[in-house]
Formats: C-alpha cells, sequence, structure tokens
C-alpha cells in the first residue's frame, strides 16, 4: 500500500494549495498539533484508493468542519458495520426445513395480520409522538390516555399532574384534538 500525504502550502504568490508532502513533513505537522490549541491545528482525512490488486491511502489535509463531517460518516459507517454483525438477515422465502414442500417464514406469518399495515401504525405513532412533544409539553401525555381509552378520565388525572384546573384541561384537550385532525389531514402516505 502506498501513501501519499497532500498538506496545504502557501505559494510564492501567498495562495494556500494541496502539495504532496513527505511523510516526515506530516508527522511534523501530527506532533506540532499536540502543542496547540483544536482550533489551530491541522485536521486531515483518510481515502483509499483501490488500483488494480492495490490499495492507495491518501492522507489529505482540510478544514476543521470537513474533518469533523468526515469523522461523523466514518463512524456512522463502523457504527452500523458493528450492528449489522449483531443480526442475521432472512429471506422471508426461507424454508424451514430441508424438504422441498417446507413451509417458509413468510408461510408462517398470520395472514390475519396485515403486518405492513401495523409497520406503518407503529412509524406514524413514533413521528406524532415527536411532533407533539415539540408542540406542547402536556400533549403526549394526553395522546398515552386517549390511546388508553381515558378520555374522560384524563381531565382529572391531567389537571393534577400540570397543576391547572379541569376546565383548561378540558381546552387542552380541544386543542389536542383539533391539533390531531390536522396532523392526520396533513400526514402523506
Amino acid at each position: 500500500m502506498k501513501t501519499t500525504y497532500l498538506i496545504n502550502k502557501i505559494q510564492p504568490d501567498g495562495s494556500v494549495r494541496l502539495c504532496v508532502a513527505s511523510s516526515a513533513e506530516w508527522m511534523a505537522i501530527v506532533k506540532g498539533n499536540k502543542k496547540i490549541p483544536t482550533e489551530q491545528r491541522r485536521y486531515f482525512i483518510l481515502d483509499y484508493i483501490a488500483d488494480g490488486d492495490n490499495l492507495d491511502c491518501m492522507v489529505i489535509e482540510t478544514s476543521l468542519e470537513e474533518y469533523r463531517s468526515w469523522d461523523r460518516s466514518r463512524s456512522a459507517e463502523k457504527r452500523n458495520r458493528c450492528a449489522k454483525q449483531k443480526f442475521q438477515h432472512l429471506s422471508l422465502n426461507t424454508p424451514l426445513n430441508d424438504s422441498e414442500n417446507s413451509e417458509t417464514l413468510l408461510d408462517m406469518i398470520s395472514a390475519d395480520e396485515q403486518v405492513e399495515s401495523m409497520v406503518c401504525d407503529s412509524i406514524m405513532i413514533d413521528e406524532l409522538k415527536k411532533t407533539l412533544a415539540d408542540w406542547k409539553p402536556w400533549a403526549n401525555d394526553m395522546l398515552e390516555m386517549y390511546l388508553n381509552g381515558q378520555k374522560r378520565a384524563c381531565t382529572d388525572i391531567l389537571a393534577r399532574k400540570y397543576g391547572v384546573s379541569s376546565q383548561i384541561i378540558r381546552k387542552y384537550k380541544r386543542q389536542f384534538e383539533k391539533f390531531i385532525k390536522i396532523f392526520w389531514r396533513d400526514v402523506s402516505f
């Protein structure tokens, strides 16, 4: 593997341009970085280039913002690789035993259950909860009460919890119901 170092060098005309440097120059910059504040440091990203059977590495000097973006992306990819190893992915057409006429995983899912619909409903409820949390601090509590069939009981319970009168909670309920209607009307499937 060949490693190429590209660092910013000041040109005779005063401009700054990426130029090839030796590993000794790069190491001197990295050692110097340890002695200076974060905002004054020089940052580098790695890029690997496959050239036939060979893999070349390029170390490229960049800005702090670009470095942080690259580092976030690299960290996310690493987390995803590690998480992927914890799961086994199976096709729904995978036979459950070796015979030709065996059942598949898809056959095991009950025809009465609409899995896609259940997943979509769950996603929409999660989206609604996030939207409600941004809207009002009491809205998710009210949603939970409504989902649990406690529309009437929630007036007294929430009045005690939030230290307001029942009349205020009834006003909140009207606002909540109006908000929910608008949310479901505006949501796109």
